[in-house]
């Protein structure tokens, strides 16, 4: 049915960001921040993004870290629903891919830095089994046409589709005073979403065998039944015939976005350090760029919005002892100004109705100096986040988690060390309760997230 084919496109366009991160963003920027998950008053190169007024305390010269993370995350969606064919749900996520770039040059008191990333989305979810809105759409048809023998359903379905914000950054720290720096930069984002895909051959199974089923109206219902009758079935299996053909899809979106980001760096004394970051709402603006639109969901040169929120970061950390390290801080992103295009029902829909709290994440580490050369760190995130029963559903939920980094930085001599980090996120239930079609449903929603990530970093 076309509104299972919508339902699948939606899936792909809302079930990409990965790991770390607010409901469509990523903070996940280095294979650091897997090792330990607090970087907000990061004084390595990584903190170009993390802590970019801290740059200043870097040692004079050119610095470089190149960054790649594995992901992997597995989706479960549990629906009570009698009417399906089955009442759970798995999908997989593998992000092979998901680098950062970054480079500093620091002299004197300024330093200037460059980040390239994945800012928001970098995976793709596939659900093999379908999800319980497109079964649903689909199922439809056989309590609809059971009064004339159809027992099931089946459709062929194929789609692919991908959904990538890259994100340049670049800007300058100024030492101030030898306790204070600050930091003026911007960061452009480019967004490109393709999808390519078709769903072909809806059939139920009928006491003739499997067959289209307005076909099967036409041909085996409908001669059965005279006058009033007769005219209600064909006119039924006209409007089935509409609502089951076959729809491709041919669509490539892209549109770019400039945001302002801002920071400082506290460094009172030798053990504590401070740093504060603030980036500007991404404004995003895509257009469509249709090739095929069986949907209607992509009409040609259509735009739309899909921000990504402002975001308010902070962090603390402070040198308990020579060889120990600790750090606290957190993310807080402003998702009742953003614009993400939400609808509930079809209509249109206001952050407020759907968003009782804006997202925000606590985060807590620990480095320890095992020798001159060798690091070895760990860490909590809490992802805390504040939508309410109306945002959710199987298409997209956002969920609190519960994640634990682990990791080392080992130092091969003064110009390389290498960080290598591990980390798995463990997510929070929930569900909501809805009706359909006079029935009381439970759905329930949850998830788990591992990253493996290897960082370079270069000093020249």
């Amino acid at each position: 049915m076309r509104k299972y084919f919508v339902l699948l496109v939606t899936v792909i366009i809302s079930a990409t960001a990965v790991s770390a991160g607010g409901i469509f963003t990523n903070t996940n920027q280095s294979a650091s921040f897997i090792r330990m998950p607090s970087r907000g008053a990061s004084l390595d190169i990584d903190a170009v993004y993390y802590n970019p007024a801290g740059l200043t305390r870097l040692a004079e010269g050119l610095h470089i870290s190149l960054n790649n993370q594995y992901i992997s995350q597995n989706r479960t969606i549990t629906n009570n629903m009698s009417p399906l064919n089955q009442n759970e749900f798995k999908g997989t996520m593998s992000v092979p891919v998901f680098p950062s770039v970054y480079a500093a040059y620091k002299t004197g008191n300024l330093a200037f830095s460059l980040g390239l990333n994945i800012i928001g989305g970098g995976g793709e979810v596939v659900y093999e089994n379908g999800l319980p809105s497109i079964e649903t759409s689909v199922a439809a048809l056989v309590p609809a046409l059971d009064r004339y023998g159809v027992t099931g359903y089946r459709n062929n379905v194929y789609f692919q589709g991908s959904s990538v914000f890259y994100s340049g950054q670049l800007g300058a720290s100024f030492e101030m005073f030898n306790i204070v720096s600050v930091y003026g930069g911007a960061r452009v984002v480019m967004a490109v979403n393709t999808y390519e895909g078709h769903l072909r051959n809806v059939q139920v199974n009928t006491p003739e065998g499997w067959m289209k089923p307005g076909t099967y109206l036409r041909e085996f219902v409908a001669p059965l039944r005279t006058g009033v009758q007769q005219r209600i079935i064909l006119d039924a299996a006209n409007s089935i015939d509409i609502s089951t053909a076959d729809s491709e899809v041919d669509v490539s979106q892209k549109g770019n976005a400039i945001a302002p980001i801002v920071g400082l760096s506290i460094k009172p004394n030798e053990r504590l350090n401070i740093g504060v970051k603030y980036e500007f709402l991404t404004e995003l603006e895509l257009r469509n760029q249709t090739v095929a639109d069986g949907t209607g969901l992509f009409p040609h040169g259509r735009t739309f919005r899909n921000d990504l929120p402002a975001l308010l970061s902070f962090g603390a950390a402070y040198r308990a002892t020579p060889r120990l390290n600790v750090a606290g801080g957190m993310h807080y992103f402003f998702d009742m100004e953003a614009s993400y295009g939400r609808t509930v029902d079809g209509a249109p829909a206001a952050n407020q109705d759907l968003i009782d709290n804006d997202f925000i994440e606590i985060a807590l580490g620990a480095e320890y100096l095992l020798t001159d050369a060798l690091i070895v760190s760990g860490g909590y995130l809490r992802s805390q986040s504040g939508v309410n029963d109306r945002f959710q559903n199987d298409i997209s939920h956002s969920l609190t988690a519960n994640s634990f980094g682990v990791g080392g930085r080992i130092a091969i001599n003064e110009m390389i060390a290498v960080n290598l980090g591990f980390m798995m996120s463990l997510y929070v239930e929930d569900s909501r309760r809805y009706s359909y079609s006079g029935l009381s449903v439970t759905e329930s929603y949850n998830r788990d997230n591992m990253a493996v990530a290897l960082g370079l970093d270069l000093r020249f």
